[in-house]
């Protein structure tokens, strides 16, 4: 007779939060600076730089459709224990890179991985609702985002980056060592009768929405240090614009638990449409003269609005997808997909329209992914019944 699934406890929930935290750490305190790192390899390349850029991009979308099928042959905590171990053996493989091949590998292993989507379904399985675990979710991830470029630019500083790496993947293992101990009693699905399968096209508007908000994030985070020492090389130093966009992962860290209650009480779908639409407004308006003090104002409210986005597309697609595997798979692919494709567009305009180009570029990717998903807000409503 099947069990009721429960939550973790509190231990349970601080390991999975601090493997969460490791694991979106780890890359960032490399990324900053792997142009250098691939230059000090001997290897100057833009092609090498570019290539293990997108690397964990490619991996990650080959798996998508492999999740539905080691979800049903394997526990969540035998793919919690897959997902750190394999993010584990990245950080050891890119500790150990001594050439660009052998740190391609390692970016590679890491799109392997698959964290952004085990770590998802462990925390809404672990959570009493969507809003609430994956809101909780994107707290460490924010909590990720500004400790690991912190600590790898000290480690870049000292030559210790390979020292980093090596403890980054110590921290992860045991880090994942005690979350599969937690989470035996969760499950990827909730507890009842199997969904449905519904009409293959009908996420297909919000994962759109999805892939344009991150495509507008990440041209906008690719292409502002460009517009800033652009327009005021003096002010705009290095320093500052890393202080910005600490700032801002901070804020999100902060507001997440309000983007829950919103999620859970209103709706996903209008949290997310909100989210879109102020990012997009605030990314327009930096470029459009308002000085320092506008400056910031503006990026830290585009850290409270993106920190709703990912929560909400999990939680909005989740109420249209066959099952919940499949819809935080393909979640997470969209926004994969819009790292992708925010800094291309990005990059197209720099020449044409200038540094303030890609800016603008990244507040219409932004609103574009508004417009598509106010002109389907019926659908989720229509369906939400289905949710277990």
């Amino acid at each position: 007779m099947a069990t009721e699934r429960r939550p973790i406890g509190g231990g349970g929930l601080a390991v999975l939060l601090l493997l969460q935290v490791a694991v979106t750490a780890a890359p960032l305190a490399l990324l900053p600076f792997l142009g250098l790192h691939v230059a000090q390899m001997g290897a100057a390349s833009v092609f090498w730089t570019a290539a293990i850029l997108a690397a964990p991009a490619v991996t990650t979308l080959a798996m998508t459709p492999a999740w539905t099928g080691l979800a049903r042959l394997l526990s969540l905590s035998a793919l919690i224990g897959w997902a750190g171990g394999m993010s584990a053996a990245s950080c050891v493989l890119i500790a150990l890179a001594s050439d660009p091949r052998m740190l391609l590998a390692g970016r590679l292993v890491q799109g392997l991985a698959g964290g952004g989507v085990v770590l998802a379904l462990a925390f809404r399985a672990a959570s009493p609702s969507a809003g609430r675990g994956f809101a909780l979710m994107q707290q460490a991830v924010s909590a990720g985002c500004l400790l690991g470029p912190l600590a790898g630019g000290l480690a870049f500083e000292q030559g210790r980056i390979g020292a980093l790496m090596l403890g980054c993947g110590g921290v992860i293992l045991a880090a994942t060592l005690a979350t599969v101990a937690a989470s035996r009693d969760l499950a990827t699905e909730p507890a009842g009768e199997p969904r449905s399968e519904p009409s293959r096209f009908r996420d297909l508007p919000l994962l759109g929405a999805g892939m344009c908000g991150s495509a507008g994030a990440f041209a906008f985070v690719a292409f502002f240090p460009a517009w800033a020492s652009a327009h005021d090389p003096a002010l705009y130093t290095p320093g500052l614009i890393g202080l910005l966009h600490s700032l801002s992962w901070l804020v999100a860290m902060l507001v997440l638990p309000l983007w829950a209650r919103g999620m859970d009480g209103l709706s996903p779908m209008i949290a997310l449409v909100l989210s879109l639409l102020g990012c997009g407004l605030a990314f327009a308006a930096v470029p459009l003269g308002a000085g320092l003090v506008g400056i910031v104002a503006f990026r830290l409210l585009q850290g409270a609005l993106f920190a709703g986005q990912a929560p909400a597309l999990f939680a909005a697609v989740e109420t249209l997808g066959p099952s919940r595997t499949v819809a935080v798979a393909r979640a997470r692919a969209s926004l994969t997909v819009g790292q992708l494709v925010g800094p291309f567009t990005a990059g197209v305009v720099l020449v044409p329209l200038g540094p303030s180009g890609p800016l603008f570029a990244a507040a219409g990717l932004s609103l574009a992914g508004a417009v598509t998903l106010a002109a389907t807000t019926h659908r989720p409503r229509r369906t939400r019944s289905r949710a277990p």
